[in-house]
């Protein structure tokens, strides 16, 4: 039999205590039924989960893409007028500042220089006839671009085939103004370096760079 703790007073009696109670098995045993409530819980509810219907979960719709079709730009024979040839872009820039404010002009870089167009036309006729209206030296010469194909939308083939239209209705009548054709957004990237190349520009200068811009394309996809 376990005995109370005592000690002694003055007079010499025995005075008994009571035992001191263990505190940390009080504290475990009040722990334990909230444990195991919790711990209960969380096994029905996993129970549960796996008897309920889920609904079905409907796949994320991926945004339509939309489809290109294979246009085929046709080949197109001009003849410049070419006001010099360059080997850098400041030399051409120098060349550029001696010529009349009022000039349409655009560089082509074609391998490693830089060609100077102020005018086009159709024919031969019609090139000379246009150079005849510009001071200092002015050379003829035949432009080629052949035929190509691009994969495009079909906004950006209507837009492609009325640009080409008007730049070949200008070749035809170089007294005719050119105008770009408005647009809101085109998908393909080169198509729209060429609207930007064109949609600022004044009718002649945006003409001779719709030119360039094509023939930029074409070597572009030849390469």
């Amino acid at each position: 039999m376990k005995q109370e703790p005592a000690s002694k007073n003055k007079d010499g009696t025995i005075i008994h205590f009571p035992a001191s109670q263990d505190k940390r098995k009080t504290k475990g045993l009040i722990l334990f039924p909230i444990f195991s409530g919790i711990l209960c819980a969380v096994i029905f509810g996993l129970i549960l989960n796996l008897f309920l219907e889920k609904p079905d979960q409907q796949p994320l719709l991926a945004e339509p893409v939309e489809e290109t079709t294979l246009f085929e730009v046709p080949p197109i024979s001009f003849w410049v007028l070419q006001a010099g040839a360059f080997s850098t872009e400041e030399a051409a820039g120098d060349f550029i500042s001696t010529l009349p404010a009022d000039t349409s002009h655009v560089l082509v870089k074609q391998d490693d220089m830089q060609l100077l167009w102020i005018g086009a036309a159709g024919t031969e006729e019609k090139a000379k006839a246009l150079s005849a209206g510009h001071a200092g030296d002015v050379y003829v010469k035949k432009v080629m671009i052949d035929a190509f194909q691009l994969n495009v939308s079909e906004k950006d083939h209507e837009w492609l085939s009325a640009t080409i239209g008007a730049m070949n209705q200008k070749l035809s009548s170089p007294s005719t103004s050119f105008t770009a054709i408005p647009v809101d957004q085109l998908e393909h990237s080169d198509l729209q370096n060429l609207h930007r190349s064109i949609e600022n520009g004044n009718s002649e200068t945006a003409f001779l760079q719709s030119l360039s811009a094509i023939l930029q394309i074409e070597q572009k996809i030849s390469e």
